[in-house]
């Protein structure tokens, strides 16, 4: 797709997650667009304060402050035209509703390709002012659990690097990194029940398993975050964690043999 109707746009990008920032920056790279990046909400407002910008990508779990709460801050003091777009693992119409009524002018469900994100870009910048339907998410397909080795897709990650191993490679060794942080904060908000950070946690996981795609963990992520959100069948939790640091083992085995191949 052409993307010259990005040149000069000044893009704020409201995202927590260091591997969807990257993600994120790398489709924007070459097209000429100039961006920030705020890991929260209470951020992006300071960044809107101090600048201005065509346009906002607004993850909607985030620390601190989330997106929607940001984007009534943003609409009430801040900007009433400044077009707002929606990132998030939601696609129901009910919260596609929610983001409507707090001032947002579209949604981009991930995990999402380039295609989606430049098609939503041009369509938001060209007609602001007309709310979007949720884009079309790129869905793993589902895999029963069978007891082997838990399947690493990386189909989302090939279409995004576009052919730059380098950049493939950082990508992985990002998701290596940050997600034994991502384990311990579970285990910590675990030991002291605090089923709201432990839900955002999950969440935060699960985001991180959208483009480095392991469903089987994305899975465990997914419960795991629904029942802390509902604080329902509690006592399945921990047993999930065991199985999801497990899977996350045979993972890091795979990904470093794949680093090695493309380095």
């Amino acid at each position: 797709m052409n993307t010259d109707f990005l040149k000069g746009k000044r893009i704020l990008i409201a995202e927590d997650d260091f591997v969807n920032q990257k993600l994120i920056t790398h489709s924007l790279n070459t097209t000429g667009a100039i961006f920030d990046i705020a890991g929260n909400g209470l951020e992006a407002i300071e960044l809107l304060k101090s600048g201005n910008y065509d346009l906002i990508l607004m993850d909607i779990n985030m620390p601190e402050m989330d997106g929607f709460e940001a984007t009534q801050v943003i609409r009430k003091e801040i900007s009433s035209s400044i077009p707002i777009i929606a990132m998030t693992g939601w696609s129901s119409r009910t919260e596609g509703d929610k983001f409507t009524q707090v001032g947002m002018n579209g949604c981009l469900a991930k995990p999402f390709g380039l295609d989606a994100l430049y098609k939503t870009l041009d369509a938001i910048l060209q007609a602001p002012s007309v709310p979007l339907a949720l884009a079309e998410p790129i869905v793993a397909a589902e895999v029963a659990s069978t007891g082997e080795d838990p399947l690493v897709d990386l189909d989302m990650l090939n279409e995004l690097a576009e052919g730059d191993n380098e950049y493939k490679v950082t990508i992985m060794n990002m998701f290596l990194e940050t997600m034994p942080e991502t384990m311990q904060k579970m285990d910590e908000y675990l030991a002291a029940a605090d089923w709201e950070n432990f839900y955002k946690t999950a969440h935060y996981a699960k985001s991180s398993l959208s483009v480095v795609k392991v469903p089987e963990m994305h899975k465990l992520a997914q419960a795991m975050e629904r029942n802390a959100r509902q604080q329902t069948s509690l006592e399945t939790v921990p047993g999930m964690i065991t199985i999801f640091k497990k899977y996350f083992e045979q993972v890091k085995t795979a990904l470093n043999k794949e680093i090695s191949a493309l380095s």
